[in-house]
């Protein structure tokens, strides 16, 4: 019999304390505590720093990174997600954005006949605008996936994709991006020296270029196109003579060890542990770790890794090398 009162009155007092809304604030509480750990990011212009509102209404072609920032000039990058368009590079800084379907509209060349449609693209590897069945354009970033892609005739720039919003992403320090692995990397891990050759359609100006992964390999620079060789077996590049010598003459020590790096694009979504703002795209150091840090793109954010032995810099939003951060 007392038990059977004892319960009557416990469910008499829940009802009170549902009827008092008493619950919902225990219930409230509860949560507040569990979400104790969730960090609020800050939004744009918080700081008081007026240039993080370009973040946005961000514009690939006019953000802190310059597109053509060790671009040779005359030489021309492909247009991210509009494969008709390209970019003039001159000193530096754009010169203008064309349009090769209106290149053509202007001295028609390619599409000569009448009442047929012709797609035109612009190719990077040739320089050239052509039929677009001939070229191979850039990847356009999918709707709900993370990936990347380098940046052509570039071995710093690639394009951070999220969520269908491409995002031109630099490498400090000489590293250089690994379409391998997603993210900034050791120079001996990628090997890249589009950066070093030169952009001349004159034939005769050949340069060599040693590779930054192998001893016993080096490029050819043509037409502003590096094209890979090896020397024989038991020689290495000597970048004194350009030329393949014996062992014995080339100071060489490049260690280039095995890893197992997954890119973003083959490995699970990490969700940010942070409430990014509903707006604008934004890059934040890690709560706890310092090879780690949070992207958000109009409120929907991850945890990016840097490759082993970076560690990510706030004042650069990209992952380098330790003792370089922050300056």
């Amino acid at each position: 019999m007392a038990n059977s009162w004892a319960a009557h009155r416990e469910l008499s007092r829940m009802k009170w304390l549902i009827k008092s809304g008493f619950l919902l604030t225990l219930l409230l509480v509860d949560r507040g505590r569990a979400d104790e750990d969730l960090v609020v990011a800050p939004n744009p212009g918080d700081d008081g720093n007026a240039e993080d509102d370009i973040s946005i209404k961000y514009d690939m072609y006019n953000s802190s990174i310059n597109i053509c920032e060790n671009v040779a000039d005359e030489v021309y990058l492909p247009y991210v997600d509009d494969c008709d368009k390209y970019i003039e590079c001159q000193n530096g800084k754009i010169a203008k954005i064309g349009s090769c379907l209106e290149l053509e509209r202007a001295t028609p060349t390619l599409c000569l006949e009448e009442g047929k449609s012709c797609n035109l693209g612009f190719d990077p590897v040739f320089q050239v605008c052509t039929y677009r069945s001939k070229v191979q354009c850039l990847p356009t970033c999918e709707s709900f996936a993370l990936s990347s892609f380098c940046y052509d005739n570039t071995c710093t720039k690639y394009v951070l994709c999220y969520y269908g919003r491409p995002v031109l992403r630099q490498c400090h320090d000489q590293l250089q991006y690994n379409n391998m692995t997603d993210r900034c990397d050791f120079p001996q891990f990628v090997d890249c020296v589009a950066n070093d050759c030169s952009a001349t359609n004159n034939p005769n100006n050949i340069t060599y270029i040693a590779s930054k992964a192998s001893c016993s390999k080096y490029f050819v620079c043509s037409n502003g196109r590096p094209w890979e060789q090896e020397c024989s077996a038991g020689l290495l590049y000597n970048p004194e003579c350009q030329c393949c010598d014996y062992a014995k003459n080339v100071e060489c020590s490049i260690d280039a060890t095995a890893r197992n790096i997954k890119p973003y694009s083959r490995s699970p979504l990490r969700r940010a542990d942070i409430q990014c703002p509903q707006v604008g795209i934004h890059f934040y150091p890690h709560k706890y770790r310092q090879d780690a840090y949070y992207y958000c793109v109009d409120g929907r954010g991850v945890t990016l890794d840097c490759t082993p032995g970076l560690h990510y810099d706030p004042k650069v939003a990209e992952c380098r090398e330790p003792q370089n951060v922050g300056l």
